[in-house]
């Protein structure tokens, strides 16, 4: 018996179709000019979708499509850089929203980039401030205990007018005399005067320092009071050590701490024997200070020429595009000046001015002493033009106001992909948002872990080359490439229809 094997199907090509129902029923087979059709078809087909292949290619941004480009400064190698974009790239961008900007490679190539909001940073002060100490004498030289209200360190002392201590004695106690032999006083702690500490809640360690005979570890506990009467814990079974062996030392003698109210810590060691004399007692505080972000300020505004319906004391401002002014700044003219103001910005029906904020701006000397204040802050939102209202009860400002503002610059992070120099290019009003969210540009950003962003800038009072004195692309630079892009989808329909055309007849001569 014979195996039968399964053929296997295949479909012809589309164009190859009709000859394949003609072979199948038994037609002749189309002429040679037919198949040089439909080979001319095939390519026409390829050259199209090869054509459509090219387009993002003519599509891509130029550096030159841009009207500023800013040198970027890099020191060293890193996957990404972060870089705080300048004012001039505000003034420069033709959208408020800053779509247009764009990071070139030194091939012209972009690169990818994420916009960061403006924030600020926090700052952590570290200061040390010495601390007067008075021993405390132990009447057991045996004795060990962990009790604070130990009646073996009652206290007799004496304070400064200003609260200090001055003298601190053990106290006697209520019963008899003990024996000379067992009156030998031992060093069983310490009492620390931190009564002129200030801000004792950012208290957050004490560093201790011995001499040289004390033990090579030490427990001790911590105690606080207001009134030297009255103790309580702060830190309990605290260890201290130091170690020297060959030359080398290791050591322990700090005492975290988590801040306190009391003026006065008390040092008690476990072990009387171990304690040792100190050489030294420091406070560490730290403090955390917000630092908003640093502001860049703009040359003095020209008060707009445009007619308004404007009173005495108005003054009408413009901007070239919407910016996010974080501030305002009047320079005042010299000797002493108070001018209370308010800032307006048009209405929907620019018929009516609205309330934005309103200040005082002065300056007052005395005796030389000066208390100014010329800074006039906005809430951030973006801002084309306003008016600056005076206070019509004073005289307006003679030769008109020298006002200034800031904005908040927002940062970027671009990947370094291609090699440096790198350039900022800004200024194209046809240009889309390319920015990606930072999650996408930077795997993990802000998790342990992530890749490293070094920190760049733009080169001050230099230009790339080419780029000195750029115009904004020309129109017949933009209609060129426009006229290219759609030659090119042109020619591909027209190639299709004549594709079609060219079949239709073929199969005409055919049947004939």
């Amino acid at each position: 018996m014979k195996k039968l094997h399964p053929k296997t199907l295949t479909s012809p090509p589309l164009l190859d179709r009709e000859e394949h129902v003609r072979n199948r029923w038994g037609a002749p087979p189309p002429a040679r000019e037919d198949r040089e059709g439909v080979r001319f078809a095939n390519k026409m087909i390829t050259a199209f979708f090869v054509g459509l292949l090219t387009l993002p290619a003519l599509a891509q941004e130029k550096p030159t499509q841009f009207t500023t480009r800013l040198p970027i400064h890099t020191e060293a190698a890193a996957p990404y850089y972060r870089l705080s974009l300048p004012l001039a790239a505000y003034l420069a961008s033709a959208h408020g929203d800053l779509r247009d900007l764009r990071v070139f490679n030194a091939a012209g190539q972009p690169v990818p980039y994420a916009r960061l909001a403006a924030s600020g940073s926090t700052e952590e002060q570290v200061q040390k401030q010495a601390l007067r100490w008075f021993p405390l004498q132990a009447r057991d030289a045996g004795q060990t205990t962990q009790a604070a209200d130990d009646t073996s360190l009652n206290l007799t002392l004496r304070q400064g007018p200003d609260g200090t201590l001055v003298q601190i004695k053990a106290g006697s106690s209520t019963s008899a005399s003990l024996p000379a032999q067992q009156a030998a006083p031992l060093l069983r702690g310490y009492v620390l005067d931190a009564s002129q500490i200030t801000d004792r809640q950012a208290a957050r360690g004490l560093l201790l320092d011995w001499d040289k005979n004390g033990g090579d570890f030490q427990l001790l506990d911590v105690e606080s009071s207001d009134d030297l009467q009255h103790w309580q814990r702060l830190a309990s079974g605290v260890q201290l050590a130091r170690l020297d062996y060959n030359g080398a030392r290791i050591e322990n003698r700090r005492i975290e701490l988590a801040g306190f109210h009391d003026r006065y810590l008390r040092l008690l060691w476990r072990e009387p024997a171990t304690a040792p004399q100190l050489s030294s007692a420091e406070l560490e505080q730290s403090r955390s200070r917000y630092l908003a972000a640093p502001l860049v300020w703009s040359a003095p505004l020209v008060v707009s020429k445009e007619k308004a319906d404007l009173k005495p004391g108005e003054y009408r401002f413009r901007l070239p595009q919407p910016l996010p002014l974080a501030k305002l700044r009047l320079s005042l003219p010299p000797g002493n000046q108070l001018l209370p103001l308010e800032i307006l910005t048009p209405g929907r029906e620019r018929r009516y001015w609205n309330h934005l904020a309103s200040t005082v701006v002065y300056r007052i000397s005395n005796q030389g002493r000066e208390w100014s204040n010329s800074d006039i802050p906005l809430p951030g939102t973006p801002l084309q033009e306003f008016v600056l209202r005076l206070d019509p009860r004073l005289s307006p400002l003679a030769g008109g106001p020298q006002l200034a503002f800031a904005v908040q610059p927002a940062q970027i992070v671009f990947l370094a992909s291609g090699s440096g120099p790198y350039a900022l290019a800004i200024g194209n009003k046809d240009a889309q948002d390319a920015a990606l969210p930072t999650a996408t540009l930077v795997p993990g950003f802000g998790q342990p872990g992530s890749p490293e962003i070094v920190a760049a800038s733009i080169v001050e009072n230099a230009v790339e080359p080419e780029s000195s004195g750029i115009p904004a692309p020309a129109a017949s630079e933009r209609d060129w490439k426009k006229i290219a892009l759609w030659s090119v989808l042109l020619l591909g329909v027209l190639g299709m229809l004549g594709m079609a055309w060219s079949l239709i007849t073929q199969m005409n001569k055919s049947k004939v």
